[in-house]
């Protein structure tokens, strides 16, 4: 996990198998955010949407904030505008296999906006991913934008998600779940795969106990539910802590803003633990079959992310992000857009509750759907 101090990017990492383990992820995190905040010597250009019209990723397509939203007065981002000028960069059509120019403020959340019309977008670090392997690179961004829509959609919409069945415990999950329970914490892990079919797990650990730990959240996204399953706990396995760090909660909504970490506290203090009810009941059921696993090899899975996408008719944008010092030391760095996919938002004001993929996608994973006026009033509570 990277937090922001001042002018520096605090990252860590966290593994049950080894310290060197832990370390390496803290390692791949600090090279990924540095991949999101570096300025690179790349194509870019000052257009209007309607200048690059069919060589840029498609504006209809783009996450916005509904009309109720941007009428707000702390609304941080604006409607997109076609018409406006804003800075492009090139970067790759993955399913129409050809260079396309992409948002400046899509590709590179570091990008520090130039112009009012480049705040249609919350910058957060979603789709970002460092690997040796440049393919499985790709894949991880992918999988993290999924786990974010999903991460959105399910707050959002107060799915009911049902749990996942001890089928799907390793060794490790069960060791985990084990340790919490020993910190007096329960762990509620609950099937989050939505209808793109991308193995996500969402977990919620009550801490009954303690005052402004109560509740708080992560999510993992894998090749299997068991793979996701096992990043979702380990995500969540510094969550006191980080509820517990800095400042303390703010104690009214309206003094809640969009820092990462702001919302999960304030969602975390023990008053507010009724709003997690929905996933908690006992009602919701137990996934006992899960979706298909992905393949092992990057290749064959980015194949098969690349045909679901196709199916249901979305974009999907690649902008290489690796600078010169990660790829000396073997490092690729990819930044993945998929404007379809509902962006998942920590500032109270930006939910983009415009976004047709809000209202699409419950339906599609056999679920009702909520209006806006009916959407969950909560904050998101994931940091």
């Amino acid at each position: 996990m990277g937090m922001s101090k001042g002018d520096h990017i605090i990252c860590g990492g966290a593994s049950p198998r080894s310290a060197e383990a832990a370390r390496l992820v803290a390692i791949a995190e600090g090279a990924e955010r540095y991949a999101g905040r570096a300025l690179l010597h790349e194509e870019r250009v000052w257009a209007t949407a309607e200048e690059l019209s069919g060589e840029c990723l498609e504006p209809h397509r783009y996450p916005r904030c509904s009309a109720k939203e941007l009428e707000h007065e702390d609304c941080p981002v604006v409607a997109f505008d076609p018409a406006a000028r804003i800075r492009w960069v090139r970067g790759m059509d993955l399913l129409a296999r050809k260079p396309i120019w992409i948002p400046a403020t899509m590709a590179n959340y570091g990008t520090e906006r130039a112009a009012t019309a480049e705040y249609f977008t919350f910058p957060i670090s979603t789709g970002y991913a460092v690997h040796t392997d440049p393919v499985e690179a790709v894949v991880r961004g992918i999988f993290e934008v999924a786990e974010r829509d999903s991460i959105s959609v399910l707050w959002l919409q107060k799915l009911p998600l049902p749990r996942l069945s001890s089928l799907f415990y390793t060794d490790v999950v069960t060791d985990l779940v084990a340790w919490f329970r020993r910190r007096f914490m329960n762990v509620h892990l609950l099937d989050a795969t939505s209808d793109l079919g991308i193995p996500t797990v969402f977990c919620v650990v009550a801490a009954d106990h303690d005052p402004r730990a109560c509740r708080f959240v992560s999510a993992g996204t894998g090749r299997t539910l068991s793979e996701a399953a096992e990043k979702a706990l380990i995500e969540t396995s510094d969550g006191d802590e980080l509820v517990y760090s800095g400042d303390p909660a703010a104690e009214f909504i309206e003094d809640v803003g969009g820092e990462i970490g702001e919302t999960s506290k304030f969602m975390a203090m023990a008053e507010r633990s009724h709003a997690f009810d929905f996933l908690l009941h006992e009602e919701n059921g137990v996934t006992t079959e899960g979706c298909p696993a992905l393949p092992t090899d990057p290749d064959e899975t980015l194949a098969v992310l690349s045909g679901r996408f196709a199916e249901l008719g979305m974009q999907v944008a690649v902008a290489d992000r690796t600078t010169q010092e990660l790829a000396e030391v073997g490092l690729f760095a990819a930044s993945v857009v998929i404007p379809d996919l509902q962006p998942m938002s920590t500032h109270p004001r930006a939910q983009f509750k415009g976004h047709d993929r809000l209202y699409t996608a419950p339906g599609r994973m056999g679920y009702r759907t909520l209006r806006e006026e009916e959407l969950n009033p909560w904050p998101q509570p994931f940091a």
